[in-house]
This record gives C-alpha cells, structure tokens and sequence, in this order.
C-alpha cells in the first residue's frame, strides 16, 4: 500500500474537513500504522498524539487503549508514522533554569514529548515539575542529542536513569530520570 500523504486543516469548511480527515484515517487504518494527530488541547495550544491502535468513526477516532476519543473539529493536522517505534531520551530546562533540568524517556520525538509535558496533558506521576502552574520549559539537545534511540523501552529507561546520575555528578539539578 502507498504512504498516505499527511493532511492540515487549511480549509473553513468543517464539513469538508471532516470528510479529509475521515478519508485520512480510514487510508492509514487500512495501511496497519500508525498515525500522529494534531489536536488543540485548549485555546492557543495543540499537542501531538501518537495513535497506533484506533478505531474511526464519522466524527472522531478512538484511541484504542484507554478509549480516549479524539473529535474531528479539535484535530489540526494528522501524519503516518514510521512502522518501527524507537525510544530516546530528553532533557528539558526548568523555568528558564540552566541548572534545573527534567530527565525524560519516551517513544516520542522531544519536540512533541515537551509540547505534551507543556500543556499538561502528560501530567502523572513521572512528570512532577509539570504538575505545578507556571512551569515552563525548553529543550536541551546539547545534553541528550548525541543519545542514542533504543528498540526497546527497558534500554531507554536504563539510559535515562543512567543519564540522569551522570547530570547530577556533573551538577545539575535533576527531576525525573526514574
């Protein structure tokens, strides 16, 4: 099956749109991978979500695992991923701290994983700086870029922990790294 080209809500129309992002969904379902949506999480903010198992109706996808519904008129943009997930690990700057940093793994890209950290919506236990209001942050590629991706998430989450020890010998202040 050919790769479906990515879509972005360009049109006015809603009722058009829908009808796009239907027909994308659907495409990428029928190519057994996985898609990424752009969805607003609240005025002024969109957050990336990787969707491998869904389920698509008229007017929404499903996650599959929590059944989290997705509503087609939040949606901003959707794109197929890659077939093989690979995990990394991030570091984020603390309130604008060079010191103050947050130690992260994920199969998300560190652009997208920060965007969720951000708005929020990965707000849980591992993510304690970003439970509290008013916390920003930014990317520090220069202490994770020259990480490797791993196949597996035990592999990420050894080198996160890992990472992490190494941060706070040279004098950082680190949250997360678990």
């Amino acid at each position: 099956m050919a790769k479906v080209p990515a879509i972005e809500r360009m049109v006015d129309d809603p009722k058009q749109w829908e009808a796009d992002l239907y027909a994308f969904m659907r495409a990428s379902q029928g190519s057994r991978k996985g898609v990424i949506i752009d969805y607003i999480y609240e005025p002024g903010r969109t957050v990336p979500q990787r969707l491998y198992r869904y389920e698509v109706y008229p007017d929404y996808v499903m996650r599959v695992r929590d059944q989290f519904e997705f509503g087609y008129e939040l949606v901003t943009g959707a794109r197929m991923i890659e077939p093989r997930r690979t995990y990394g690990v991030y570091v984020i700057e603390i309130n604008g701290n060079s010191n103050h940093v947050y130690v992260g793994q994920s199969w998300y890209l560190p652009e997208e994983r920060l965007q969720q950290h951000l708005t929020g919506y990965a707000v849980f236990h591992a993510a304690k700086p970003f439970k509290r209001r008013g916390t920003t942050g930014r990317l520090r590629p220069d202490l994770y870029a020259h990480l490797p991706r791993y196949g597996s998430q035990a592999q990420a989450e050894a080198m996160e922990s890992r990472w992490a020890m190494e941060l706070r010998r040279a004098g950082y202040r680190v949250e997360g790294g678990h």
